[in-house]
């Protein structure tokens, strides 16, 4: 089918909207009538080439909700009609070994996420466009996804909201239960207050945590993030922001770091503002070359200190989000204080550079 398409003809370029065709959904793929799609600024690293090279048009978008409008051969999960949201985890089949084991992102039986593979969309002068980031884009009219990256939007939680839990929320969030696990009273830091960080400090607070300390350059959202809980913030254009920190914690350092950010230097940072029996979880990343620890040594975490990794919240999608939508509903999260502006798809040159100047999270609505 013919649907409209938000690309960028060569990597870095500027992005328009242009009528391409769209694949039919294959084997256990569902086509996707896409209601709104948030931006999340992995998809401008993308598109840019950051998180790997790609040839010839490309295209993004991966915080997709909607209805799902045809499914292919052997879908089971979903029917046409339902409400989804679309995500780049994979609910595990639940029955390999990593998946008994409570690891469904290393599930054997469900295909794995890819970056830069050939996208469903091919132009009108039949050049393939390239999926730069997830496995569904969502700056289009319409997509195709494997149903195992679905889950069901309950009727009373609005599109743009489901956009914004398929990946921002939930991995800030979903980083801060699955992977911190803070105890009440323990302090926490986020370096980076963008949507990922903002949803970490909804985490820490719900969590008990005391200090919640935000590191980000920029003020405006060092402002936000007091509203969503943060006790301190901290501008590191402005002071030694390890030494603020340390300050803050009588000397010690923050119980728990969680990195939000893709910049050099930015994990050796929350490191040092870690205490030696503390936990840095890094969550924001960008090509692996430019991903060193700096000089971070196995002598520095004999006493206790840890270092690891979470991937989109290192959630169970099926477990996690319908209790995050539960949490929404009772008022125990704020996600709608994180979407900032509203753009139609024919304005997503403006919500991508408006992205890029300090609002938290654009929502490009595709569909009324």
């Amino acid at each position: 089918m013919r649907c409209k398409a938000a690309i960028v003809p060569q990597m870095g370029g500027d992005i328009i909207v242009e009528e391409v065709e769209l694949d039919e959904p294959g084997y256990r793929e569902v086509r996707i009538k896409i209601m709104t799609c948030t931006i999340c600024h992995s998809d401008i690293h993308a598109l840019l080439g950051e998180h790997g090279a790609y040839e010839g048009p490309g295209i993004a978008g991966h915080e997709i909700a909607g209805v799902v409008d045809k499914c292919g051969g052997g879908v089971t999960y979903v029917r046409p009609g339902d409400r989804v949201l679309c995500t780049e985890v994979r609910a595990g089949c639940g029955q390999c070994e990593p998946c008994l084991k409570g690891h469904p992102w290393f599930c054997e039986n469900i295909p794995p996420m890819s970056f830069r593979v050939p996208s469903p969309y091919s132009r009108l002068d039949g050049t393939r466009v390239t999926q730069t980031c997830s496995g569904a884009s969502g700056f289009a009219e319409y997509t195709n996804a494997h149903e195992a990256m679905l889950v069901k939007l309950d009727d009373d939680i609005p599109f743009e909201i489901g956009s914004a839990l398929a990946c921002g929320f939930m991995s800030g969030f979903g980083a801060v239960l699955n992977r911190c696990q803070i105890k009440p009273g323990e302090s926490f830091v986020v370096v980076g207050a963008g949507g990922v960080g903002l949803s970490a400090i909804m985490g820490a607070k719900l969590s008990g945590a005391n200090p919640v300390i935000a590191v980000d350059t920029m003020d405006v959202k060092l402002e936000a993030a007091k509203k969503f809980g943060a006790t301190h913030t901290v501008n590191p254009k402005m002071c030694d922001a390890v030494a603020e920190v340390k300050r803050i914690t009588r000397g010690y350092g923050c119980d728990h770091s969680l990195v939000a950010v893709a910049a050099r230097g930015v994990k050796r940072t929350a490191f040092d503002m870690t205490a030696g029996w503390g936990q840095v979880t890094i969550v924001g990343h960008q090509l692996p070359e430019n991903e060193g620890l700096g000089d971070i040594n196995a002598v520095e975490l004999l006493f206790g200190k840890r270092l690891t990794g979470s991937v989109m919240g290192a959630v169970n999608l099926r477990r996690d989000i319908p209790a995050y939508m539960d949490m929404y509903r009772r008022g125990m999260i704020d996600i709608d204080a994180l979407l900032s502006n509203r753009f139609p798809l024919g304005e997503i040159k403006a919500a991508l550079d408006d992205s890029l100047h300090g609002a938290l999270k654009n929502v490009v609505t595709i569909h009324d």
